[in-house]
């Protein structure tokens, strides 16, 4: 009996988790998207519904399953994210810290919702599992239940 497997792209990662332990390796996105052409983006599947997601540390030939509410951030290169999205114009950057307990993490998030619905306020409490913060060439997912604080920073 042949086995059925769904095509996907290995992209390099980090993985931050609750208890302290961190990892390098390989996450797995499916390589077709339902809503744009190329493969899926890591924040898109990271967001979908499923609990458990397949993770191969460098140090390994055996992939293992992570549980994406003992993860606090998953972080990849932006040349695997950045492609851009057609919902991303007229999006609008804000800059912030995000404080996961002693964890401290800054960049932008690009926020693209209704014009009278653009605060950061509006953009964390959307019903995504994961936050995407915007940090130079990493974007960093952060599991926002594990979320202390976060800070917009004003320019100016």
């Amino acid at each position: 009996m042949s086995e059925l497997k769904v095509p996907t792209v290995a992209l390099a990662a980090e993985v931050s988790c609750l208890d302290g332990r961190g990892f390098r390796g390989r996450i797995f996105v499916p390589a077709g998207a339902s809503h744009h052409g190329g493969a899926m983006r890591p924040g898109e599947w990271l967001n979908e519904p499923l609990p458990f997601f397949p993770f191969l540390p460098d140090d390994s030939d055996t992939p293992v399953l992570l549980n994406k509410h003992q993860v606090l951030v998953v972080s990849v290169q932006t040349a695997v994210d950045a492609a851009p999205l057609y919902e991303e114009a007229g999006a609008e950057e804000r800059k912030v810290v995000v404080e996961c307990g002693p964890r401290v993490i800054e960049g932008s998030f690009l926020i693209q919702l209704p014009e009278n619905h653009r605060r950061v306020l509006d953009y964390v409490n959307q019903f995504e599992l994961f936050l995407t913060l915007r940090d130079g060439d990493r974007h960093h997912f952060i599991q926002k239940h594990h979320v202390t604080r976060v800070i917009e920073v004003r320019e100016g």
